[in-house]
């Protein structure tokens, strides 16, 4: 941020501005679109800003877009080390946002100047406010062309006839009933869980929470294993806590039903190591891909999960867990700081057009209820994540707290979906297998999914107030 009179400073984004210059260049689709909408001064800082021009004056010339072009024309202008050199150019390729999302962060870059332009206008407007003018009339006058000026240069949103919106949602809605279930997002291998929600879908951040204990991470890899293992869809998981060869492990007790302490401990049978190695051959070929830095900025691993998304078209992320996710700046207090990584993670979803499961850790409150069940209140650390989270859900399983469970509760795992923006809230109920952590359904697979099986379910409001 550079810093103005009075201590206002100007807003820019760093990392925006290279991911739309690493898309240009990594994707000559984009050429089209981003020089006819981009301008040098859409870029804050000075070095994207010589990066953009040369890369204009590379198309205009008409040659092609790439390294040693960039550095040719760089150096012929004598801007090589104005613009970060080649060095650079290679970290943008890497961090390069996929081209299908180039249009919403152009969009993003250009609300960041025009916030900048309205700062500096206000500025200016202030300065001869002060300076006592005798004609308040041709102050106004000056100030309203000023911010017309502005407003002047902002790129018109299109807006739509009813008629051209009702056709697209009819094309959407044909579309969604040649499905032969209502499953229309990623299918988490829950029955249950995918009638109530209708999957996962692209854009949402969706929030699983629970005290320590309950099974986040077996959830969190359970899905993972349905996705990846067994349909072979590119997913990806961050792992905070354990190392890779602890989930290698966890999985592989999934896959053979082998308990995790036989597997930890080295004491198998000769037919159970033999099973061992003929899953893990099988689950060599699964597109799941696992990140286990202990320590990760959200700057971080929002750069590792678009290289992810470029490299491997992942379809869903799963974190684990989101409180130790550091937003990689000073804050004034831990609640900012949780909240700040929140909003990040849900425009992350968005920007990437994915859903990313953040796994989060529930405060005591939970427990001093004589229920045990955990509540959105008990979001540990920021309200900010219950705000930004499309759909919340919540583990709870009544057996951990007694010493004595009855056998309806041996095993029993409630997911209790507490938020969904677009549907209805309500209690699933799953079985958990401890020697194996492994989360499952109660029962079989049943007929298509109607709408008249939410019955089944503790049926709330949605936030909207709408019974469903």
């Amino acid at each position: 941020m550079e810093n103005l009179k009075d201590g206002l400073s100007l807003p820019y984004d760093e990392e925006l501005e290279r991911a739309v210059l690493g898309s240009i260049i990594s994707f000559p689709e984009n050429l089209d679109l981003a020089f006819s909408r981009l301008k040098p001064e859409d870029f804050f800082s000075e070095k994207n800003r010589t990066l953009y021009i040369t890369l204009f004056s590379i198309y205009s010339d008409g040659n092609f877009i790439e390294p040693n072009t960039i550095k040719i024309y760089l150096e012929k202008t004598e801007n090589y080390d104005k613009a970060g050199g080649l060095d650079y150019i290679i970290r943008l390729i890497e961090e390069a946002s996929p081209p299908s999302i180039l249009p919403q962060l152009i969009d993003s870059l250009r609300e960041k100047k025009i916030l900048r332009a309205l700062i500096q206008t206000s500025q200016t407007i202030i300065q001869k406010a002060k300076s006592k003018p005798k004609d308040i009339d041709s102050l106004l006058e000056e100030a309203e062309n000023l911010i017309f000026q502005i407003t002047e240069n902002k790129e018109i949103t299109p807006y739509y006839s009813l008629s051209d919106v009702i056709k697209e949602t009819l094309s959407i809605i044909n579309e969604l009933a040649k499905k032969e279930t209502v499953i229309t997002g990623i299918p988490t291998g829950f029955y249950d869980i995918d009638r109530l929600t209708t999957g996962f879908h692209p854009g949402d951040l969706v929030v699983v929470a629970a005290r320590p204990g309950m099974g986040k991470t077996s959830f969190g890899l359970s899905i993972l294993h349905h996705l990846s293992i067994l349909n072979s869809i590119p997913t990806a998981f961050f792992s905070l806590e354990m190392s890779k060869e602890q989930i290698a492990m966890r999985l592989l007790g999934e896959e053979t039903r082998i308990p995790l302490r036989k597997i930890r401990s080295g004491f198998l049978s000769k037919e159970e190591l033999e099973e061992i190695t003929d899953f893990a051959l099988k689950m060599m070929r699964a597109p799941l891909y696992i990140d286990d830095t202990a320590s990760i900025s959200i700057l971080d691993l929002k750069a590792k999960a678009r290289r992810l998304k470029k490299d491997t078209d992942i379809k869903l992320i799963v974190i684990d867990y989101l409180q130790l996710v550091s937003s990689g700046r000073r804050s004034e207090s831990r609640q900012q700081e949780v909240a700040e990584v929140s909003r990040n993670l849900k425009a992350l979803a968005k920007e990437l057009n994915i859903p990313i499961i953040a796994l989060a850790q529930l405060s005591r409150q939970a427990e001093m209820r004589s229920d045990k069940r955990p509540q959105l209140a008990d979001l540990r650390e920021s309200g900010a994540i219950e705000q930004d989270a499309d759909l919340v859900m919540f583990i709870h399983r009544p057996e951990y707290y007694k010493k004595n469970p009855t056998p309806q509760e041996e095993g029993l795992a409630e997911i209790i979906i507490a938020k969904q923006r677009n549907g209805p809230t309500g209690v699933v109920n799953l079985a958990f297998i401890k020697e194996i952590t492994k989360f499952e359904n109660l029962a079989p697979k049943g007929s298509d999914i109607i709408e008249e099986e939410f019955e089944d379910y503790e049926i709330n409001e949605n936030e909207d107030g709408v019974e469903f």
